[in-house]
């Protein structure tokens, strides 16, 4: 695989890809949202961000702990999906289980706060959903995918889908399959020691297939 920068494979993603981004327990995926709201906002690109049981504010924390201001993320716009947390500039509210069984309650609040130029649209926390017993009763991880595939050539928008990959595969390995299948791209996040990695597995846009963008952590405190 190729060695490119993170600039160059943002650049050469296309309105209304589903990209998915799967990551390991232990590869601080938050670090890969702090790199993408930085590169969107250097940019000018707008952001809105999906935030699943309260998955964005453990991200913020993390990145705070770590020495990395989060403070640009205080103006970004997130539709809460379930959870109690406040973290970004709240727009919207929506049931955990009615999300995951129909995004007829998510596209009214999508359409009203999506800005007019295409965004960047960060789904933090997919992978919880398939932990909810009521959602496993109706066969949701089905029905969850069947809904994000309407979405897929939605070109308001490119969604990141950060999944925990280590779960996911180990309990739910059909529902990995099928994710991958339906999305444009794949991405594999990586981290060893201080050096972080993605990857392109899958891509839409044959000029990032198979390309890698890495960063050292003391590069990450200079973007």
């Amino acid at each position: 695989m190729a060695e490119h920068g993170f600039e160059f494979i943002f650049s050469k993603m296309r309105a209304g890809e589903t990209v998915l981004i799967e990551y390991a327990s232990v590869s601080s995926p938050e670090i890969l949202l702090y790199v993408m709201e930085r590169y969107c906002r250097q940019n000018d690109i707008p952001m809105i961000i999906d935030d699943i049981a309260d998955t964005l504010p453990e991200f913020l924390t993390r990145l705070e702990l770590i020495g990395l201001l989060i403070k640009g993320f205080g103006s970004i716009p997130v539709i809460k999906i379930g959870g109690h947390r406040e973290s970004g500039e709240i727009v919207g509210r929506i049931d955990i289980e009615k999300y995951s069984l129909d995004f007829q309650y998510y596209n009214p609040v999508y359409e009203k706060v999506r800005p007019s130029k295409m965004a960047y649209n960060p789904v933090l926390g997919i992978h919880k959903l398939l932990l909810i017993n009521s959602i496993k009763e109706y066969g949701g991880g089905v029905r969850l995918l069947r809904n994000i595939s309407r979405y897929v050539g939605n070109k308001t928008r490119i969604a990141f889908y950060f999944i925990n990959k280590s779960l996911v595969q180990s309990k739910f390995p059909e529902f990995l399959y099928l994710f991958e299948e339906i999305a444009t791209s794949v991405m594999q996040w990586e981290r060893s020691g201080s050096t972080y990695k993605l990857k392109v597995i899958k891509s839409a846009n044959d000029d990032i297939l198979e390309k890698i963008a890495t960063i050292e952590f003391e590069d990450i405190k200079r973007i």
